[in-house]
Formats: structure tokens, C-alpha cells, sequence
């Protein structure tokens, strides 16, 4: 139960700020299609790297601070996270993140939803499903990478994982935030998405499917696959030692 209630305040954080960040923009830009530009990606990417470091700070010893369903099934499927333990966690995932962008509307107001909607991804002008779900498989292969690398492989310097993934987030961010928003995450995607259906604001059902959820799974498992072979991780995350 700590460690469920620790993951639903990560997502519902992690949602809260992304989602809240990008929807502020929209009102402020006062339409839902702006354009983002250069100095409106750079707050992002800010908000994003430093609001995850923030938060791997406050519940990381407490669950492991996955916070995202691509990173959970990524690393459940090279057995560095418990396989039973996976329906609790994207339980936990996906109810903080709808937490999350429901608060969004009442702290922001109105035009949060109508303009905002709720800090809902969606894919640019111009860009094919084929496109948002190689970004989107991309970005998720950098974060899960970094987490690999810093995160769950023990040789690594201590103290720096915080760090390290927040900049991947901030980086990752930064590059493909103009293409797909740059969610790399399904429960940060999914919980807008669901209240907005709820509350009259059209969805793509579709492109969530496939860009938002399908996309980062692959990137994700791609990732603890790779890593796993270059640097001969063990099949299984080797236990704590004692004190």
C-alpha cells in the first residue's frame, strides 16, 4: 500500500506539472492549436526534467519511483522489477495520473479545459501515426536507457540517477515536444485523454493506442534488452545487501 500510494503521488505530480505547464501555455497563447515556440518548449522541458528530479527525490526510496507503464513492463520484462507486482503499479500509474490532470481545471480555471484540455498530448500538424510512434518509442528508449544506466545498475556513481533522469526527461523534452508532446509516458498521456472524453473535448483514441501507449512500450523493452546486453547486467536485480 506505501509503495502504491507512493506511485499514485509521483504520476499524480509528474501529470500536475507537465499537464498543468502545457495547458497554461495554451491559455496564455489563447488556442489549443498554437504552435509552440522555441521559448514555450525550453519552459517545458525545464518544468518536466526538474519537476521528475523533484519528484524521484521524494518517493524514490519509497517505491522506486517508476512513475511511467513503459518503464514498469520495460523493466519487468528483463526481471528487474517483480512481475506480481505490476498490476499495482500501473494501477497506481494511471488513477494519479487522471488525479492529476482533474486538478488541473479547478487550479487553473476554465479555460484549462476549453483551451487547455487539460494539458492533453496530441500530434503536430503534418505528422503521421508512423512518425508520433517512432518520437514516441525514441524518447522512451532515452529515459529507460538512462534509468537502466544510472538507476538499476549498481556499478554506477551513487547520487546521480535523480540527476541523470531528470535531464533525459529535460532533453527529451526539448527535442520532440513540437512533434508529439513528448509524454514518453502512457498514464501522463492517458489521464487527460480520459477526462477530456468525459467532459466533451474530442480524443484520438487511436493515436493514444499506438503513439502514446503501443510506441513507448517497445522503446522501453528495447532498451533494458540492449542495455542488459552491453553491460552484462545479471537476469535478475540482485538483492539488497544487509545492514
Amino acid at each position: 500500500m506505501q509503495r502504491f500510494l507512493a506511485e499514485l503521488l509521483g504520476t499524480f505530480l509528474l501529470v500536475l506539472f507537465h499537464g498543468g505547464a502545457s495547458a497554461s501555455l495554451r491559455v496564455i497563447a489563447g488556442s489549443a492549436q498554437a504552435a509552440p515556440s522555441p521559448q514555450s518548449i525550453a519552459f517545458l522541458a525545464f518544468v518536466d526534467g526538474f519537476s521528475l528530479f523533484m519528484i524521484i527525490m521524494i518517493i524514490g526510496k519509497i517505491s522506486g519511483v517508476l512513475i511511467n507503464p513503459a518503464v514498469t513492463i520495460g523493466l519487468a520484462i528483463r526481471n528487474r522489477f517483480p512481475r506480481n507486482e505490476v498490476p499495482v503499479y500501473l494501477a497506481a500509474q494511471f488513477v494519479g495520473a487522471t488525479l492529476g490532470a482533474a486538478t488541473i481545471m479547478p487550479t487553473l480555471g476554465r479555460d484549462a479545459l476549453t483551451i487547455g484540455h487539460l494539458g492533453a498530448v496530441q500530434l503536430a500538424p503534418g505528422v503521421s501515426i508512423w512518425q508520433g510512434m517512432l518520437v514516441e518509442a525514441l524518447g522512451a528508449f532515452v529515459l529507460v536507457l538512462t534509468i537502466s544506466a544510472t538507476a538499476e545498475d549498481p556499478r554506477s556513481p551513487s547520487g546521480w540517477a535523480a540527476f541523470a533522469i531528470g535531464m533525459a526527461l529535460f532533453a527529451i523534452v526539448m527535442l520532440f515536444e513540437s512533434i508529439t508532446g513528448a509524454p514518453v509516458n502512457p498514464a501522463r498521456a492517458f489521464g487527460p485523454d480520459l477526462l477530456d472524453t468525459f467532459l466533451g473535448i474530442p480524443v484520438k483514441w487511436g493515436d493514444y493506442a499506438l503513439c502514446y501507449l503501443l510506441a513507448p512500450l517497445v522503446g522501453a523493452s528495447i532498451a533494458t534488452t540492449l542495455y542488459r546486453y552491453l553491460a552484462n547486467q545479471p537476469n535478475k536485480k540482485p538483492e539488497p545487501e544487509p545492514d
